[in-house]
């Protein structure tokens, strides 16, 4: 049995890992959270749930994630155009997931936070994305 989570981290990590989401977001791309020393802007994206459901002797693992860009601008116009590169990237796309064949990759809903840290401005903004797959 192939572990969903390890190998969706690694097939999400490797979409979002390409020039136009790295030429927006030059921080990088980091799984669950940002080092403490990452130079904003940059991309996070975490699971949030996975739910399997079995239908004869298969076995399909539904899973949600947050993908969201983080910018210390005290506007929200250079996160919102990264996710708009997150979402080029991810929404409908063909995920490599070892162990499993993927049926579907796509958002569900948007995500826009706000805070102030040490006087900064963060903004977070995002989407969440529904990914199903079943496994082989």
């Amino acid at each position: 049995m192939a572990s969903l989570r390890t190998n969706l981290d690694a097939a999400i990590f490797a979409k979002l890992n390409v020039e136009a989401v790295h030429t927006a977001a030059p921080g990088g791309v980091f799984n669950t959270m940002a080092p403490q020393n990452a130079t904003p802007p940059y991309v996070v994206f975490q699971a949030i749930s996975k739910i399997d459901d079995h239908s004869f002797s298969k076995r399909f693992a539904e899973a949600l994630y947050q993908v969201k860009a983080v910018s210390r601008q005290p506007w929200p116009k250079e996160a919102a155009g990264i996710d708009d590169d997150i979402d080029t990237a991810l929404e409908d796309t063909t995920l490599t997931i070892t162990g499993y064949t993927p049926l579907l990759c796509r958002r569900e809903a948007d995500i826009y936070l706000v805070e102030q840290a040490n006087g900064e401005v963060w903004h977070h903004i995002g989407g969440t994305y529904r990914i199903i797959a079943d496994e082989t």
